[in-house]
């Protein structure tokens, strides 16, 4: 009686976890499009200075040398551009793909910034929509069987011998 209650416990513990899923992915597309944004805007006023100063981007980045504060700048700027770049194809794809998939691509490939993000403003609820049912019923059950297996290990060992006795 006591495993099927702790068995079930840790179902209802996957099922609560895996219904977070949808929620979560969806806060970290707002925050991926908040950070592409504001990436958007410091290239385009760099750009904007390059284009002013009657140079290009890559032009303008390879004058930034000299002192160690430049040097920083241009560094912080090269990274700026490349996370910038994998923003927006990563946002696009997110953008359009459904609940499912858009948990899979975050559990692929996420961006550390906006995923730290996420966490830090992420506050859990109950499964709302058909998406969360179904991650709840799915975690349901990863939990459920989760719990059985560490609930069984402790005993295999014993039940292998008694096997083994019963046979000779």
């Amino acid at each position: 009686m006591i495993l099927r209650v702790l068995t079930l416990a840790g179902g209802i513990i996957g099922a609560g976890v895996a219904a977070q899923g949808p929620g979560f992915s969806r806060a970290y597309v707002f925050e991926l499009e908040a950070a592409e944004r504001t990436l958007s805007g410091v290239i385009a006023h760099f750009d904007a200075a390059a284009r002013a100063a009657g140079i290009d981007r890559e032009t303008a980045l390879a004058r930034l040398r000299g002192s160690a504060l430049l040097e920083r700048r241009r560094i912080d700027l090269t990274r700026n551009v490349e996370r910038h770049m994998a923003l927006e194809v990563q946002v696009l794809r997110l953008q359009a793909a459904g609940p499912f998939l858009r948990s899979y691509y975050l559990l692929r490939a996420p961006d550390a910034e906006a995923l730290r993000a996420t966490v830090q403003k992420f506050l859990p609820t109950a499964p709302r929509s058909r998406a969360e049912l179904i991650f709840a019923a799915i975690g349901f059950i990863a939990g459920t069987a989760f719990a059985r297996l560490l609930l069984w290990l402790p005993t295999w060992p014993a039940r292998f011998r008694r096997r083994r006795a019963l046979r000779s």
